[in-house]
């Protein structure tokens, strides 16, 4: 595992593969959420972005991922768009801070940071097993790109999320260090049945503006398993699935 062997010692590179292990089969059993909370909590605190080159965190998280495990967050009335961790509120979204201030009491990581109905919706019905969630990365200068494709059951299609992306090298602030910053730029619904069909994301994305922009924090990466917690608070655990970054149209990738 590149990640320990690169910042720590054999021991240390050990006990995080050990983690990994752990956190993945509570993850696929019946142990709950508070064991799988705790074991991610204990393999985060082993790692330390600042230890590792920005190119080094760049070619680990670059692939493609599958998504095994997210937080929770409450559905915040006042905020339906979700609200941001970081309490900046652009777009239209400021309309609904400046009418609802944030709660502390909500969202599962109690600092008022809210996911978005759509992202509720996926991953809820991800636990239930109806849909796939993968994740591929790719950060080779000024062509990095983050693709998400949230995969149908029964081979019906997948969304396609996609967004202009650069790793954060924590300059103008060391804990943003390794995150992936983000820019989505294109989105489109594939579907393969009952009928074969594009369906193009209805509003522009140039239109949205700041709105459409977001990150990924380094919370955990590994040559297998990749921590990030988004910008409106919810984390999420991926396991590589390729080394390459698959993808799911030709419009950048060539």
């Amino acid at each position: 595992m590149a990640s320990s062997s690169d910042s720590f010692g054999l021991s240390d590179d050990v006990s995080q593969k050990t983690l990994e292990t752990t956190l993945l089969r509570r993850i696929d059993g019946d142990d709950g959420d508070g064991k799988v909370l705790e074991t991610l909590r204990e393999l985060t605190s082993t790692f330390d972005a600042s230890s590792l080159a920005i190119e080094r965190i760049a070619e680990m998280s670059e692939g493609t991922w599958t998504l095994k495990f997210s937080t929770k967050s409450a559905f915040d009335a006042t905020a339906p768009l979700g609200r941001r961790a970081d309490g900046t509120a652009p777009g239209i979204e400021a309309v609904f801070a400046g009418l609802f201030p944030a709660s502390d009491s909500v969202g599962e990581r109690g600092d008022g940071a809210s996911s978005s109905p759509i992202q509720r919706l996926v991953l809820d019905r991800l636990r239930e097993g109806g849909f796939a969630v993968r994740q591929a990365v790719r950060l080779d200068g000024a062509r990095g790109r983050v693709d998400q494709a949230v995969c149908f059951g029964g081979d019906f299609g997948w969304f396609r999320l996609s967004a202009r992306a650069s790793v954060n090298d924590g300059k103008a602030s060391p804990s943003a260090r390794g995150r992936i910053d983000y820019g989505f730029d294109l989105a489109y619904v594939d579907l393969k049945k009952p009928f074969e069909a594009r369906l193009p994301y209805p509003v522009p994305f140039r239109l949205l503006g700041k709105e459409a922009e977001g990150y990924l924090t380094c919370d955990y990466v590994s040559d297998d398993v990749r921590v990030c917690t988004g910008n409106k608070g919810t984390t999420f655990v991926f396991v590589k699935e390729a080394r390459d970054a698959l993808p799911y149209a030709k419009e950048f990738y060539g």
